[in-house]
C-alpha cells in the first residue's frame, strides 16, 4: 500500500476521491452533531456537510493534479474548510472538530481508498459508475443534513409527512429509556404514533422534536445498543447522526469483507457494485429511517462468514447478537446445524444466553416479563400491527402474514375475520417449510474456494435471512435487503453473462412497489411478491453443487 506521498495512479485516485466524498459528511456529521450535544453548542447541519465535502474535495484535486496524495495538503484543506465554517457559524468547537475529523479522514483515508479502489472497465461501465457515483453523493450529501436536522426538509428522501417524520430509531432510543427507568411496559402500543392516532396516547420520554414516535417491537436483548447510544448522549438528533453513520460503517465494512472473500476479478466487481446495492430502494429507505435491519443481516452475514472460516467463537457472538435482536436470523441456527457446525450452534446459544444476562443485568427483569407475556402472544397472532388489514399497508407487506389481506384486495371473497384466521395458519405452515428449506440449504458440503461459489454461499444465508424475516406479520420492503445484497454478490461472481441477465431481471423485479390500494395493482402486487420469494428460495437453495 502506498504512503501519503507515494505516486497513484489517477484513476485510482479518481475513484478512490469519489467514495471518501460519499462518506466524509456522514461520518463527520455523526460526531460533530454528538460533539455540539456535549458542549451545548448550536449545530448548523448544512454548513458542516459542505465544509467536509470542501475538504476531501481540495486534497483530492490536488492529488489528482501531482498523482500522489500528500497528508500536509490534507489537513491544510480541512483547516481552510474549517475556517469558513467559523466564519459561516461562529460556533469554534464544532468547526474545530470538523477540520480535525475530516483532516484526519482525508489524509489517512484517501491514499487508502486510492490504493484499493476498484476500476471500472470499458467507456459504458465507466459512465454507469460514474453516474450512480454522482447520484449516490447528491443524495447522501443531503441525507447527512436531514439526519442531525429533521427541519432541514428538502434532504428528506420526499416530502410525504410520513417520509420526513417517521424514524424507527425513535422506538430503540425510547424502549431503552423506558427499560431504564423500569416502571413501565416499553411494548405499550400507546407510545406510539399511528395513522388512526397521530398524537401518542402515552407521553414520551424522549424528545424526539418534529419526528413522529416509533413502537419498540424487539427482545430486550436488543437494547444495550441504544442505551450504550443513550450513554453517549441523551439528545436523539445526535444519536440519530450518529446512528446513521454507524450503519454506513457497518455496511461499508460488511461489503468489503464479504467482496475480499470472494476474491479475484470478482472482489473487483463487488466493491463497484457497492454504489448500486447503497442506492437501492429497501437498503436505502431502511437506513433512512433509521432501522437496525441492514445492520442486523449484514452482521449475521458476517457472523457466518467467521464461521465457516473457523473463527467460530468470533462469529457465534456476533450471530447470536443479531439473533437476541432480530430473532428471525435464527433460522441461520438451523443451517449451522444441517452443515453439522455443532460446536458454531453451541456457541451461538451459550453466547444467546450471555446476551440475555447482560440485558438482566441493565435492566431487570421487567422488559423480559413484558416481551414473554404481552407483546410475544400479540407479535405471533398479529395483534400488535392491527393495521394489518388497512389497504394502505397491505399493498407494502411482504410478509406471508398479509397475503390474505392482499387477496382481498385482490378479490378474494372472504371476510377480514377470515382473513386473520387464514394468515395465522399459513405463518405456521410457512414456519415449518423455512425450517425444511434451511435444512436443505445446510446439508453438509465442502466450503467452497471459487469466488462463483462463495457467491453462491452467501446467497444462501441471505436468502435464508430473507425468507425468515418475511415470516413476520409485517414485513415491508426492507425484507429484501438481503435479496440485494445477495444478487449484488451473484452477479459480481458470474461466470456467464446469462447469469448476470437473470440477476438483473430479478433485481428489477423485486424492485417493483405499487402501493394504490386497487384490484388490479393487489393482483400485480401478489404476482410481485411471488417473483420475490422465488428469488429468495433460489438464493437459499442455490448452494446445490457450489465448488
Amino acid at each position: 500500500m502506498p504512503s501519503g506521498t507515494e505516486s497513484v495512479s489517477r484513476p485510482r485516485l479518481l475513484v478512490g476521491g469519489v467514495m471518501l466524498l460519499l462518506v466524509a459528511p456522514i461520518v463527520v456529521q455523526g460526531f460533530v452533531r454528538l460533539l455540539s450535544s456535549w458542549t451545548g453548542e448550536p449545530h448548523a447541519a448544512l454548513p458542516v456537510t459542505l465544509a467536509s465535502l470542501l475538504a476531501v474535495a481540495l486534497a483530492w484535486a490536488v492529488a489528482l493534479v501531482r498523482g500522489a496524495v500528500h497528508p500536509l495538503v490534507a489537513w491544510c484543506a480541512a483547516g481552510l474548510a474549517g475556517g469558513f465554517l467559523l466564519l459561516d457559524t461562529g460556533a469554534p468547537l464544532s468547526s474545530l472538530a470538523t477540520a480535525a475529523i475530516v483532516g484526519g479522514l482525508t489524509a489517512a483515508g484517501l491514499p487508502l481508498a486510492a490504493a484499493r479502489a476498484p476500476l471500472p472497465r470499458g467507456r459504458v461501465t465507466a459512465a454507469l459508475w460514474g453516474l450512480l457515483a454522482v447520484v449516490a453523493l447528491l443524495q447522501f450529501g443531503r441525507m447527512s443534513v436531514f439526519m442531525a436536522d429533521p427541519s432541514q426538509r428538502w434532504g428528506a428522501l420526499a416530502e410525504a409527512e410520513f417520509m420526513s417524520q417517521h424514524s424507527c430509531l425513535t422506538s430503540y432510543v425510547h424502549g431503552a429509556e423506558l427499560a431504564r427507568r423500569g416502571d413501565a411496559n416499553i411494548y405499550d402500543d400507546r407510545y406510539g404514533s399511528h395513522p388512526e392516532h397521530p398524537v401518542p396516547e402515552l407521553p414520551s420520554a424522549i424528545d424526539i422534536g418534529p419526528l413522529t414516535m416509533d413502537t419498540y417491537e424487539y427482545p430486550p436483548q436488543f437494547l444495550p445498543l441504544p442505551r450504550l447510544m443513550l450513554a453517549l448522549s441523551d439528545e436523539f438528533m445526535a444519536i440519530r447522526a450518529l446512528w446513521f453513520a454507524l450503519t454506513t460503517a457497518v455496511f461499508i465494512a460488511v461489503s468489503l469483507v464479504l467482496a475480499r472473500w470472494l476474491g479475484g476479478e470478482a472482489e473487483r466487481r463487488a466493491r463497484l457494485l457497492l454504489v448500486a446495492i447503497a442506492l437501492s430502494p429497501p437498503l436505502l429507505i431502511t437506513a433512512y429511517f433509521g432501522n437496525f435491519q441492514p445492520m442486523a443481516m449484514g452482521l449475521s452475514a458476517l457472523a457466518m462468514l467467521w464461521i465457516v472460516e473457523g473463527h467460530t467463537r468470533r462469529g457465534a457472538a456476533l450471530l447470536a447478537f443479531t439473533i437476541s435482536a432480530k430473532i428471525f436470523p435464527g433460522i441461520l441456527g438451523v443451517w449451522l446445524l444441517a452443515s453439522r457446525r455443532f460446536a458454531a450452534a453451541a456457541w451461538t446459544v451459550l453466547f444467546s444466553g450471555l446476551w440475555a444476562a447482560l440485558a438482566l443485568l441493565l435492566f431487570g427483569t421487567r422488559p423480559f416479563d413484558d416481551f414473554l407475556g404481552y407483546h410475544l402472544p400479540r407479535l405471533a397472532s398479529g395483534e400488535t400491527f392491527a393495521f394489518l388489514s388497512l389497504p394502505l399497508p397491505s399493498m407494502s407487506n411482504l410478509g406471508v402474514f398479509g397475503l390474505p389481506f392482499k387477496a382481498r384486495l385482490a378479490g378474494w371473497g372472504g371476510s377480514e375475520a377470515d382473513a386473520w384466521a387464514l394468515a395465522r395458519q399459513l405463518s405456521w405452515v410457512y414456519t415449518l417449510v423455512l425450517f425444511v428449506v434451511a435444512l436443505a440449504s445446510g446439508w453438509r458440503r465442502a466450503t467452497p474456494t471459487t469466488s462463483h461459489g462463495r457467491s453462491v454461499l452467501l446467497g444462501e444465508w441471505f436468502g435464508l435471512l430473507a425468507l425468515g424475516a418475511m415470516r413476520s406479520p409485517f414485513a415491508p420492503p426492507e425484507a429484501l435487503i438481503p435479496v440485494v445484497w445477495a444478487l449484488g454478490f451473484r452477479a459480481a461472481a458470474a461466470e456467464r453473462r446469462r447469469e448476470v441477465v437473470m440477476v438483473v431481471v430479478a433485481w428489477v423485479a423485486i424492485m417493483i412497489v405499487i402501493p394504490v390500494p386497487s384490484q388490479p395493482a393487489a393482483v400485480f402486487a401478489l404476482a410481485v411478491q411471488a417473483v420475490v420469494y422465488a428469488t429468495a428460495l433460489w438464493l437459499a437453495l442455490g448452494g446445490r453443487g457450489r465448488t
